[in-house]
């Protein structure tokens, strides 16, 4: 008679108990009948498991196992999801909808994330000081091995490409290709203050950056030189497409600035507290912004919308990148859907377990659209 490993058949009673937390009950009785959990636990465990049990490692890994973790297949990795789709709840609202597919442990609690234009790579950093970065059509996931000097608050991929970038607390970026990321190929120094936001221009060749002084550079990655410097504020986004304009978050203020001339043509008020995000539509026509007590969509340079977090402690938002008139607002243990034509809302609770810090989302046609960030050390991607 076979007899089964005791270290892997621990792995079996911990899976099995954790999708049944998670609410994904018709994934784990089929694991349960398929793997024959028993519920027996063996006194340790410390390695990974082979066979079936290889691929839910790969999607459920903890922070022993988050150094170039061996992932499963792109055929085996679809054949994951597609079961997670048919069981993982969902957020739904009129023909709305975002979904979980894999969630990875990080090992360090995240401030910021970014999708690749293509949505086949998320990178990420908060507390940790080094990115990480999930490659999502094999599963694998790799931690720098090169650090920045203090916490990393903001993730930003250049469009087009697997080159991002990281601003960090010890007033410095660097810059990193996803395809070799253990050590960043450029510094950028210069600021006085911690960098608190960065873009890359759409069009290529420019990364604009941001401090908690308030000022702002631009840099010609082209010749590595700093072209321009200002005052205006902490977070920034260039307007999709043209790059003609540039959205600045001050305080509770967001200035749109003529990026050709670096001219202030409108300034943009209604927050009561402090900006915690902004993003553009893929048009460059509306802005979103959102602080701990509401969303407020501006097209027009007039505030359009307007969403209270009834004390959900808003900290991050997007358009949704298959519905161009719904937001993707997280938080506080909250993820909601927003249908600005009917101010609708469905909100999933239990979307994290604390904070949700960050939001990325990529219009490609790809399996993955959509990726957050969040203090407990968990990159989620959603479709």
């Amino acid at each position: 008679m076979d007899t089964k490993n005791p270290k892997e058949e621990l792995f079996q009673n911990f899976l099995y108990d954790y999708l049944k937390k998670k609410g994904l009950s018709n994934t784990a009785e089929i694991f349960k009948n398929e793997a024959h959990v028993t519920g027996h636990f063996p006194p340790e465990f410390d390695k990974q498991p082979h066979g079936l049990l290889h691929d839910f490692w790969s999607l459920y890994n903890d922070s022993k196992s988050r150094q170039q973790m061996p992932g499963p297949s792109s055929r085996t990795l679809a054949g994951v999801l597609d079961s997670l789709r048919k069981t993982t709840p969902q957020i739904i609202l009129e023909g709305h909808s975002i979904q979980e597919l894999a969630c990875i442990s990080s090992g360090q609690s995240l401030l910021s994330c970014d999708l690749s234009s293509d949505g086949k790579i998320v990178a990420s950093g908060g507390i940790g000081k080094k990115p990480f970065i999930c490659y999502l059509e094999t599963g694998l996931s790799v931690t720098a091995l090169e650090s920045h000097l203090d916490t990393i608050f903001e993730v930003r991929f250049q469009p087009g490409s697997t080159v991002f970038a990281t601003s960090s607390a010890d007033k410095t970026v660097k810059l990193w290709d996803a395809n070799s990321p253990e050590r960043s190929f450029c510094n950028v120094v210069g600021h006085n203050g911690t960098v608190r936001s960065l873009d890359f221009h759409p069009l290529g060749g420019v990364l604009c950056t941001s401090d908690t002084c308030d000022v702002i550079k631009v840099w010609d990655l082209h010749k590595n030189v700093l072209v321009n410097e200002f005052k205006a504020g902490s977070l920034v986004r260039f307007q999709p497409g043209s790059g003609k304009l540039l959205a600045v978050a001050n305080r509770n203020v967001i200035t749109i600035i003529d990026t050709p001339t670096m001219v202030v043509i409108d300034q943009l008020q209604g927050h009561v507290k402090d900006i915690n995000s902004i993003c553009l539509d893929v048009t460059g026509n509306m802005i979103a912004s959102v602080s701990e007590d509401e969303v407020r969509v501006w097209s027009d340079r007039r505030c359009i919308f307007e969403y209270q977090s009834n004390g959900k402690r808003f900290q991050s938002v997007i358009f949704h990148p298959r519905y161009p008139n719904v937001l993707v607002v997280a938080g506080f243990q909250c993820l909601e859907l927003l249908i600005l034509e009917t101010e609708k809302r469905r909100n999933k609770g239990g979307a994290s377990d604390v904070l949700i810090t960050g939001l990325a989302a990529t219009t490609a046609r790809s399996e993955f659209n959509i990726a957050s960030a969040s203090s407990d050390s968990v990159v989620k991607i959603w479709k």
